[in-house]
């Protein structure tokens, strides 16, 4: 051990015999530690000396006697610690946790404590009794305060009272030498303000939510006209909607649509391979339909197709029947959509108005057999 003080004391380690008076706020029994350079006589009422021997054993006096611990014959004490006397009272104030954790009740704590092992409460030292006992008093406190909810303050104060009254508490602070007797109150008033706190800024932040939930419904409702017009007017017109809320972002709207305007191209490309393989257009009638089809692929817009891209044929058509030499070509029109049943060949025109109706078609010789 060593010669140390607590707190503030009057009493000075080189002038053991003096006098010495406990103070009235002492906070825990063991009062200071010395070595005696002589005989030592104990004198103080209000404490109890716990002399310590080299060879372990110990001694306790007062002023009604003493108690000897395997105390040598002809050995002086190497220590003397002074133990307060009498019955001390320790209070502070505690948070205890309600059902769930979900808030605190404020509770004053008494603790009166007395010492009953002076050579144990010199052995721990024990110069505070609130920070000693504060861990296991709120450990077991706080089992009963989880029990109850914050608007039930006056239930956990009587279930609180009900187990400081079992005797379950009677050993409490034995383990530093101590005999205490533990009062317990919760402030029932703070209790229902912080209730009364807790239920308006509940029913503050449900105003306040409802309010955003209204304004935020409002809002869509406001933009739905104008999302359905602009769902209506096209890609083109979204694109456009786009880039004017962000022109940061023309570089990548610009390529997206250069990418969609080569794929439209390709596709009316393969179209027409398609239609030309299939035989529904012959070869000899494709070039006002390649002429057609890149001008569409220009435009990537409303031109050959009026209604999109028909899809490819899924089985060969009718062959388409042959025209006679002699007459002119039909005229080229851009195939038909198709909606699900092959496109139909077009038909041989009509011989002009000058010319004999029951003409023969021209076989490609002349009258002699020979080529034109």
């Amino acid at each position: 051990m060593s010669n140390n003080t607590w707190g503030q004391q009057p009493w000075q380690p080189q002038n053991p015999q003096g006098e010495f008076v406990l103070p009235h706020n002492i906070r825990g029994p063991f009062v200071t530690e010395f070595t005696p350079t002589g005989p030592y006589r104990h004198r103080s009422s209000q404490v109890a000396s716990v002399l310590f021997y080299r060879n372990g054993g110990h001694s306790v006096v007062t002023v009604r006697g003493a108690e000897h611990h395997n105390k040598p014959l002809m050995g002086k004490p190497t220590s003397v610690c002074w133990v307060a006397r009498g019955q001390h009272q320790v209070s502070f104030q505690l948070e205890l946790p309600t059902y769930g954790d979900r808030s605190r009740f404020k509770a004053g704590a008494d603790v009166n404590w007395e010492v009953h092992d002076f050579h144990l409460a010199a052995e721990k030292r024990v110069v505070d009794v609130e920070r000693m006992l504060r861990p296991p008093l709120e450990a077991r406190l706080r089992g009963i305060s989880r029990r109850h909810n914050l608007d039930s303050a006056q239930q956990a104060d009587e279930a609180i009272q009900d187990e400081l009254a079992s005797g379950r508490w009677n050993d409490f602070g034995a383990e530093l030498g101590l005999a205490t007797q533990v009062f317990i109150r919760i402030d029932l008033g703070q209790a229902a303000s912080d209730h009364h706190a807790t239920m308006v800024a509940v029913q503050s932040d449900s105003e306040v939510q409802k309010a955003v939930d209204a304004a935020h419904n409002a809002r869509i409702e406001a933009n739905m006209e104008s999302a359905r017009g602009l769902i209506a007017a096209g890609e083109a017109e979204q694109y456009a909607h786009v880039l004017a809320q962000d022109p940061s972002r023309a570089q990548d709207i610009l390529g997206a649509l250069q990418v969609q305007a080569r794929e439209q191209r390709q596709g009316a490309l393969d179209y027409l391979t398609n239609l030309i393989n299939q035989g529904v257009v012959q070869r000899h009638q494709i070039d006002d339909q390649v002429q057609a089809l890149i001008d569409f692929s220009r435009t990537a817009a409303h031109g050959v197709f009026q209604n999109g891209l028909p899809p490819a044929p899924t089985a060969l058509p009718v062959p388409p029947t042959p025209l006679a030499p002699s007459m002119p070509p039909a005229p080229l029109m851009p195939p038909p959509a198709v909606t699900g049943a092959l496109p139909v060949p077009p038909a041989a025109p009509k011989p002009y108005a000058d010319e004999p109706q029951d003409a023969a078609p021209d076989t490609g010789k002349d009258e002699s057999g020979g080529r034109p």
